[in-house]
């Protein structure tokens, strides 16, 4: 029975040692520490700023004024990003109705004609910020002011650190005798700037 037992014990040993060296085994551990994550940025300032840019106020427009203007918009971000015009709005004021204006049939108190003889005859996308219509520039709109859409998707693409430029010309051409119909009115134009960053916004 000693012997039995002196037997189970040296067998418990052994596979206890078995057990022990199989677990000794070569290894090496390598670190990934400190992985940072940083959200990029659109940022667009128009004419080297963040606030309401005002680019016109005309007085005393009449047939035959042209008045040009050239807003310059630069991504200060680090992504690429798609230029789109928004909330394009025009608002008339009649100011009044002299006697030329009701000669020629004006009976609107409230509101201007101004919007519809002026025209936007060249809203575009100016490469080269010269302010005239070159080869490869791309044109918004081109036609009344009173008649200019609310929103255009352009998706004029932006690279961050770039700057393009968009000009308007404002033509008051001779139409004839409604012309008279927009003595002393007046409009403005508001619009957004919006800079998104895919061409589906």
């Amino acid at each position: 029975m000693k012997r039995i037992l002196l037997s189970l014990v040296m067998i418990v040993l052994a596979s206890s040692t078995a057990v022990g060296a199989t677990r000794a085994y070569y290894f090496d551990n390598e670190t990934s520490n400190g992985n940072q994550f940083t959200a990029g940025s659109l940022d667009l300032n128009v004419d080297g700023g963040d606030e309401n840019v005002i680019k016109f106020t005309v007085t005393n427009m009449h047939v035959g004024s042209q008045n040009i203007g050239t807003w310059r918009l630069r991504n200060v971000g680090s992504l690429l990003g798609y230029l789109d015009l928004q909330n394009i709005v025009v608002t008339s004021s009649e100011n009044g109705i002299n006697d030329p204006e009701d000669e020629a049939g004006d009976t609107t108190v409230d509101v201007g004609e101004l919007q519809d003889q002026v025209s936007l005859s060249k809203l575009f996308w100016d490469n080269d910020c010269d302010g005239w219509v070159g080869t490869g520039e791309t044109s918004v709109y081109d036609g009344k002011v009173g008649s200019i859409a609310s929103n255009y998707e352009t998706n004029k693409a932006l690279a961050a650190g770039a700057e393009q430029c968009l000009t308007g010309q404002f033509n008051w051409w001779n139409n004839g005798a409604s012309d008279n119909l927009a003595q002393g009115d007046s409009f403005t134009l508001d619009m957004t700037f919006e800079l998104g960053q895919t061409t589906a916004q």
